[in-house]
């Protein structure tokens, strides 16, 4: 590098060092002022700093106007928008002491009172909310303190009204008060009328925060009507593009969609989600996922030609996919009563599951009790009643094995009993 600065020059390393110094720190203001220049709304508010020690009031009316319309324009009511009309009436506060000290102008110092407000209890509330999930997380709980009675000062205060506010305030009630759906059906109703009022990332940590709720506090304990609510969550993220980064669609949250809608039987929208939905997915993963996810509506669906054909296709990309594809083919034998397929296949998965050494012990595990039952549940002969009725014990009791529904399932049918599947 010095070479090429200095040609024909001996090095200094000295020198050399003070110029990588001096480069790195023109590097981080040019980072900062970047910073700066993205948001046209703080350099006004810098502006609106210089003109309020000043007589120049069309300025600043001037400025100050042209900041209030950009706001209205973007249709935010976040915690930013509440910080930076503090700002605003703030320093319209400060104008106006300059041209009039006494003269008393209460409302520009009310609004930014009343705006410092929201900021603090929505932020306040945000970082409570995230002390509450990290509790379900890790051994250690985040220390977030509140202010003796703050959820109850809340409840009866003009701050409700505001959208940020309100959302983490349902947030943390929901946190705190699983079994009182109601706000968790208030909160899905603010998902989906007050989208606009926040920005993207925010929108979507609100929505994993209720998406949350119905995972751990009611489907994790045997709540199965909250696959309707969840999947009722996921059509509102759909609409409002709230799952969506730069345009693409989260492949955790296309794969969780694509689970849900299967459990609860809505084929045809799956069928149609996925046709319209996976052209969104990053491009390396849209082809896979179209293959695998249309096999599994099929599999639903019962045309088992259909999803033998489409499997075909998937190309085992990641041990999801290879495990994923197996298990569905496997399922799919096993239907169709196709006995030296089905035979071959699981002999074939079991040498795949024990040589793989990418997958741990207890995923191995349950993938090949799934293995052993399936082959015992195919071998057994339908007046076999006692045998059935033993497998299906041994199914139920079982703790480490996948597909445990499907089989229970297929015992319950094997044995004259009616399924809820």
């Amino acid at each position: 590098m010095w070479q090429k600065l200095f040609p024909g020059t001996a090095y200094d390393d000295v020198r050399f060092r003070r110029l990588c110094s001096d480069l790195m720190r023109l590097a981080m203001d040019f980072t900062a002022y970047n910073q700066y220049v993205s948001n046209p709304a703080t350099g006004q508010v810098f502006l609106l700093h210089a003109l309020a020690s000043t007589r120049l009031e069309k300025h600043f009316d001037g400025v100050l106007r042209q900041v209030e319309l950009s706001q209205e324009k973007a249709g935010l009511r976040d915690a930013d928008f509440h910080y930076l009309s503090y700002m605003l009436h703030r320093r319209r506060h400060e104008h106006l002491e300059h041209i009039s000290p006494k003269t008393a102008a209460f409302d520009p110092i009310e609004k930014a009172d009343f705006h410092l407000d929201c900021y603090y209890f929505a932020k306040k509330l945000e970082h409570y909310c995230d002390a509450l999930g990290y509790r379900n997380m890790v051994s250690e709980t985040a220390k977030v303190s509140l202010f003796p009675d703050f959820l109850k000062y809340l409840e009866k205060s003009i701050y409700l009204s505001e959208p940020v506010v309100r959302a983490w305030y349902l947030v943390a009630r929901m946190m705190l008060r699983p079994d009182e759906a109601h706000f968790f059906q208030e909160m899905k109703l603010l998902l989906e009328t007050q989208a606009p009022s926040f920005q993207p990332k925010e929108l979507q940590t609100l929505f994993i925060h209720s998406m949350n709720y119905c995972i751990d506090t009611k489907i994790n304990h045997g709540r199965e009507d909250y696959y309707g609510e969840l999947f009722s969550l996921y059509r509102i993220a759909l609409d409002r593009e709230i799952i969506f980064d730069n345009g693409e669609l989260n492949p955790h949250h296309y794969k969780n969609i694509i689970t849900i809608s299967l459990h609860i039987r809505e084929l045809d929208w799956t069928e149609n989600f996925i046709r319209d939905y996976t052209h969104r997915l990053p491009k390396s993963d849209q082809e896979n996922a179209l293959n695998y996810n249309l096999a599994h509506v099929y599999f639903y669906q019962k045309h088992y030609d259909r999803v033998i054909e489409l499997l075909r296709e998937v190309e085992y990309q990641t041990i999801a996919y290879s495990l994923g594809s197996r298990m569905l083919l496997m399922r799919t034998y096993f239907e169709l009563r196709e006995d030296q397929a089905l035979d071959s296949l699981i002999d074939s998965y079991s040498i795949f599951l024990r040589r793989n050494r990418l997958i741990s012990r207890d995923v191995k595990q349950q993938y090949l009790n799934m293995l052993r039952f399936t082959r015992k549940l195919f071998l057994l002969a339908p007046f076999d009643k006692k045998g059935i009725e033993k497998t299906r014990q041994e199914i139920e009791n079982c703790k480490s094995l996948a597909a445990k529904k499907w089989l229970l399932e297929k015992a319950g049918a094997l044995g004259g009993i009616s399924s809820s599947a």
